[in-house]
């Protein structure tokens, strides 16, 4: 919904000023910045309005509460501001605006740090009390919304973006060398409150920070709190058909909140269950008279990969419109460089550049839609990945539950076919994590970039011993996909809502027993029986879905093979990578004597990601 600026040092900030004008694409309705003389000098809130709600200028931000006392700049949405504006307004609250910018002052200024439980949502924001002199950041559950800052003697930002401190003097872009190792080696990188960037530090989700005036100046650590935290140790005892009509009930009520918008709303489908779903639930919610249902696609001639099969079955099922996008393969070669700019990391194979170019599609739509729904979420919570069969079958085993385990082992090899060696190394990684080790790719020299001959744990291990601890992993893991999404539908202008991280529907469906969610080779089993008549049967019986799939490993072997082959060259320059190793993998890779190796895009990304940003390595 928008980009924010926080400012403490001796520059004041301008409405013209850079750090504002980079992120132009995250709020081209309106800007706006208030200049404060606090305890500690000058301090500037900024802020880039994109208007989902409430479009009237008297919304723009900064906004204050409370004449004058209470400041606020903010990204995100609260979706149930109607009912929490309600509540307020029999208190004694009063209201000059219709958004849910000014709900969260009155609560703010009515409950303290508390009113962020009330809060259903996606946000980051500071609030300022200027007459307590205090700062309080906050950000939302599962981190949809995002927070960084910076902090060094005499100087601190907030921003949404870490490029915008770029824009500040004094900021010096560096590498961390220890997540980059973890990028280049496994992709994982996006787990604790330090980030690519040396010196920058995220607010991690469900997180809050006060920061009181009169106690600490720029540059002094300051401390985050959480204010939220799932319980993964709860098993609910609800019998299946009630299951199955509370989570319908708590789904087209996330979706009902998350059509709340003065301006049109869209979908994204992929063909797989989640998106299907929310758009096929959609159709039985009411909507504005005006309010026509619009999807928007990917989609890839002559590959395995492509999904119109499955989509054309929904648009046929509900009536949808629909905007089909085909990325060409010139457009990874053409586009990295702006995709890679607008996340301000490197980013991962796959998924990332044709979802970026699909917000493209969708901006250059003559049918305007301002807000776009996605699935995100939905295989974390209802067990949408087959890794989660392993850490079921594998806690029956260890607390003795033998025939059933043998049962689900049964199912899932005859639906999916698991070879004895497979099966035998996946229980083997899990009875023994301590022998597990997660060694340097061979492309990657570990001693160069850790400056140690020491081998870092991987941040997040894919094997967990039970259901729930699949749970947690898989959702920290989710950072970096909602990292994705909100930098690639910002940078066209565009909201994207994602109703299965409503966070009713996240407790419930982590706490449910994990039988009704993955059992017999099926995986999101309470999904697909609460779909049935809603979408169509070969959606719900699908198996075959992988996620936002893409062929960018089949392009960068074939029509764009001179892009790839220019960049993993000079890719395999950089001082810490094994130049020789890689060359003879891609060499390898050609003459079809392996697979692509995901370390390859990585070194690629991270190669362009150094110079985009001009890093110091």
């Amino acid at each position: 919904m928008c980009g924010i600026l926080v400012h403490i040092g001796d520059e004041v900030i301008t409405s013209g000023h850079y750090a504002l004008e980079i992120i132009r694409h995250r709020g081209p309705d309106a800007f706006g910045v208030v200049n404060f003389e606090t305890n500690l000098g000058p301090m500037s809130f900024g802020h880039r309005r994109l208007a989902i709600i409430d479009l009237d200028p008297r919304s723009n931000q900064p906004l204050s509460y409370d004449h004058g006392d209470f400041w606020i700049v903010y990204n995100g949405e609260i979706y149930n501001y109607l009912e929490l504006k309600r509540e307020l307004s029999s208190s004694g609250c009063e209201f000059r605006t219709q958004s849910d910018t000014e709900v969260i002052l009155a609560a703010y200024q009515k409950w303290g740090k508390e009113c962020l439980k009330k809060f259903n949502g996606m946000f980051a924001f500071c609030i300022y009390e200027k007459k307590n002199q205090k700062l309080f950041f906050a950000r939302d559950r599962f981190g949809i919304k995002p927070m960084y800052f910076w902090n060094k003697a005499g100087i601190f930002c907030a921003a949404s973006e870490i490029k915008q401190f770029c824009c500040i003097p004094g900021f010096r872009a560096e590498v961390n060398m220890g997540k980059l190792y973890h990028f280049l080696n496994s992709s994982d990188f996006d787990y604790d409150d330090e980030t690519l960037w040396k010196g920058v530090q995220e607010l991690e989700p469900g997180s809050y920070a006060e920061i009181d005036f009169s106690k600490w100046r720029p540059g002094r650590p300051f401390k985050t709190e959480k204010w939220y935290e799932l319980n993964f140790r709860r098993t609910s005892s609800i019998k299946y058909d009630h299951a199955v009509e509370r989570f319908q009930e708590l789904l087209t009520d996330s979706i009902k909140l998350r059509l709340r918008a003065d301006v049109p709303v869209g979908f994204l489908l992929s063909g797989g269950l989640d998106s299907s779903s929310l758009v096929g639930m959609c159709t039985k919610i009411p909507r504005k008279s005006d309010a026509t249902l619009k999807t928007f696609s990917s989609c890839y001639e002559n590959s395995p990969v492509d999904e119109r099969k499955y989509i054309n079955e929904v648009l046929k099922h509900t009536g949808a419109m629909s905007s089909l996008h085909f990325p060409k393969p010139s457009e990874v070669a053409d586009y990295l460089d702006l995709v890679i700019w607008h996340n301000d990391i490197p980013v991962r194979h796959g998924s990332p550049v044709p979802h970026w170019l699909l917000y493209k599609h969708i901006q250059e739509d003559n049918d305007f839609r301002k807000v776009i729904i996605e699935g995100q979420g939905g295989d974390e919570i209802i067990c949408g990945y087959r890794d989660f069969f392993w850490s079921m079958i594998y806690d029956l085993l260890r607390t003795k539950k033998i025939p059933q385990s043998l049962l689900q082992l049964i199912s899932l090899r005859r639906k999916h076919g698991y070879s004895p060696k497979i099966i035998l190394r996946k229980f083997g990684r899990l009875a023994f994590p301590s022998f597990v080790k997660y060694p340097a790719n061979p492309a990657i020299n570990a001693e160069a970039i850790l400056d140690s001959t020491k081998v870092p744990e991987i941040p997040i291990r894919r094997e967990q011993p039970s259901v729930k601890d699949m749970h947690k992993a898989r959702l920290q893991i989710l950072r970096y996909i909602l990292h994705n999404v909100d930098r690639n539908s910002m940078a066209h202008s565009r909201e994207t809502r994602v109703p299965f991280l409503d966070y009713r529907l996240v407790e419930f469906c982590v706490n449910l027993p994990d039988r009704y969610k993955i059992s017999n080779g099926t995986t999101k089993r309470i999904l697909r029986t609460a779909m049935k008549d809603i979408v169509p049967e070969t959606i719900i019986n699908r198996g075959d879905k992988q996620g936002y799939s893409s062929p960018i490993p089949s392009w960068l072997g074939n029509e764009i093979k001179p892009f790839f082959m220019d960049n993993i060259n000079d890719a395999a320059n950089l001082p810490f990578v094994n130049r020789d190793i890689v060359l003879q993998g891609v060499g390898e890779f050609y003459d079809g004597k392996r697979t692509f190796d995901p370390v390859w895009w990585n070194l690629i990304t991270t190669n362009r990601w150094l110079k985009i940003f001009r890093m110091s390595v």
